[in-house]
């Protein structure tokens, strides 16, 4: 079994459960919320690496929803997904950091794609933030040693 956590998203029950079984068949470990709030909330406590993420939902809907679990996981990539396309909820979709627009319905090889692409994503993000850290180490094991052999050079 895969270790790629999917969080989906969606107020609609058919939805979860159809992505629930599919997303299951293709191996990964799948966690349901049926509103942005449980949405929110489950991502402070487990993380998921991709959030399927519906766009109308009643309460708090898709992008106030995303704004919040990037406060708590900056690094889980969403997939918004609607019925209700606009050119501006896709513009403020991708400036708050989701990754893809994904309208409904929608066909499962096409969402497969997109998630794949999104865990995509996530592991060169993760890459990209385990060298950004080894450089930062690196760094400052060069300051360590030059500044050692300055006060060595200057006691000489």
């Amino acid at each position: 079994m895969s270790s790629e956590k999917i969080l989906v998203v969606d107020d609609e029950l058919f939805v979860r459960e159809l992505l629930l079984e599919f997303l299951s068949t293709q191996g990964y470990e799948v966690i349901l919320a049926d509103s942005g709030e449980k949405a929110v909330q489950m991502m402070s406590i487990q993380t998921a690496d991709v959030i399927l993420l519906d766009l109308k939902m009643s309460g708090m809907d898709g992008i106030e929803a995303l704004k919040q679990i990037k406060k708590t996981a900056p690094d889980a990539i969403a997939i918004i997904m609607t019925g209700y396309p606009t050119i501006e909820s896709s513009i403020e979709a991708l400036r708050y950091g989701a990754c893809d627009y994904v309208i409904k319905p929608f066909k499962l090889n096409d969402l497969k794609s997109s998630i794949e692409n999104a865990f995509q994503e996530h592991k060169l993000r993760t890459e990209i933030g385990k060298l950004r850290n080894r450089i930062t180490e690196l760094e400052a094991k060069l300051h360590r040693v030059t500044d050692s052999h300055n006060i060595t050079g200057l006691s000489e």
